[in-house]
């Protein structure tokens, strides 16, 4: 058990993407410990070193491994660990897997601090976020994915640069999953609090160019340097900040939604207790349609993860 009494993140997985996520939150400056845990030990303990070398440089918390169950005691648990989709490995196949990883990671951390928050990013993260509120046995409101929040991030900086504005002038939304089928809350789009379409009117193509633009930058750059991992590390590292200080931030996150029975981003209200309240964004009748093609998609690749049917599996 640690001697130090301020606030304690657990990272386990500390691949590329947890170990941005680390490097981001030491620097941070808003735990006192960060706990790493890998399932590939000398690796872990590698990772443990090198981060541990750059907080000689002003205040940082203490790094160092953890035990499970000693995560399962954070007060928040950053889940990043997965697999990589092997060669010719079918998607529905890669999920199982990954729901494997997470099942076995909860129990041996089970039982989780009380008040603990879980925030998953292990792709796909509407997913394994669903799962994650499951079979955690956490209540649903602290337990959330990193959701739409980059892709909010890029949708703000293309428009920005379109209009000629810095970012934070622009209030948009992504909305969703966070993958090919995420829907841009056009409707609800404004740059300095006036509604996008008098200060950047777009037409219908250009909509779709930056629509295609942010839904795949990703692949883009993952054709070029392997990953994407410095995005996600500021993500998360905020997405911390804002539980810690209970700061009531708005941010797009993936979380349970009872009347569709499934985990996809929409605004939410974040403090220290997790999602303090989900908000309701107004859509035209089209983003709502998209929304819920989004919706039910996500619901038949939960299913069939779990109950690999043949037919539903050939769908996916």
């Amino acid at each position: 058990m640690s001697d130090f009494q301020g606030p304690r993140i657990a990272i386990i997985g500390i691949g590329k993407v947890g170990a941005a996520v680390a490097y981001s939150i030491i620097h941070k400056q808003i735990a006192s410990e960060v706990l790493i845990l890998d399932l590939k030990e000398d690796f872990q303990d590698a990772q443990v070193q090198d981060l541990r070398d750059s907080t000689s440089f002003g205040i940082s918390p203490r790094v160092r491994p953890g035990t499970w169950k000693e995560c399962g005691q954070c007060d928040i648990i950053v889940f990043t660990a997965g697999t990589n989709q092997k060669a010719g490995e079918s998607r529905l196949a890669l999920l199982q897997r990954n729901l494997s990883v997470i099942r076995g990671g909860f129990e041996k951390m089970s039982p989780f601090k009380e008040d603990a928050i879980l925030v998953m990013v292990t792709n796909p993260v509407d997913i394994m976020t669903y799962f994650a509120v499951k079979y955690s046995g956490l209540p649903a409101s602290q337990v959330f994915g990193s959701g739409t929040i980059l892709d909010t991030t890029r949708l703000k900086d293309t428009i920005a640069q379109r209009a000629k504005v810095a970012p934070r002038a622009v209030h948009a939304y992504v909305v969703g999953e966070h993958g090919d089928s995420q829907t841009i809350a056009w409707s609800n789009m404004a740059i300095g609090g006036i509604p996008v379409d008098q200060v950047l009117p777009l037409d219908v193509e250009e909509k779709h160019e930056v629509a295609e633009f942010v839904r795949f930058k990703a692949d883009r750059l993952n054709k070029v340097k392997g990953e994407t991992s410095f995005g996600i590390g500021a993500v998360i590292s905020s997405i911390c900040t804002s539980i810690l200080l209970d700061e009531r931030h708005v941010l797009p996150l993936s979380h349970y939604h009872s009347d569709y029975g499934m985990c996809f981003s929409k605004p939410a209200i974040v403090g220290r207790r997790g999602i303090v309240k989900s908000l309701d964004i107004i859509l035209d009748e089209d983003e709502q349609a998209s929304l819920e093609k989004s919706i039910n998609k996500l619901k038949t690749v939960a299913y069939a993860t779990e109950n690999p049917e043949p037919a539903i599996a050939s769908r996916l």
